[in-house]
């Protein structure tokens, strides 16, 4: 186990990006992550994603 998981400490981190740009940041993390071999102290990386629904009227009446 590493030594965050043994202590229960952790922290949290939020990162500000361009909008349209959330996945590539993603990707570009992970990358990071996987070559500095800091896999043992960040955990997991999350971008919170917020569904639209769009409606379209056809026509209309006056």
């Amino acid at each position: 186990m590493s030594k965050q998981e043994t202590q229960g400490i952790r922290s949290w981190y939020a990162i500000h990006t361009y909008a349209g740009y959330e996945n590539v940041v993603l990707r570009n993390l992970k990358q990071r992550i996987d070559s500095l071999g800091m896999n043992d102290k960040i955990f997991n990386v999350i971008v919170p994603i917020e569904k639209k629904i769009k409606i379209k009227v056809r026509g209309s009446w006056s």
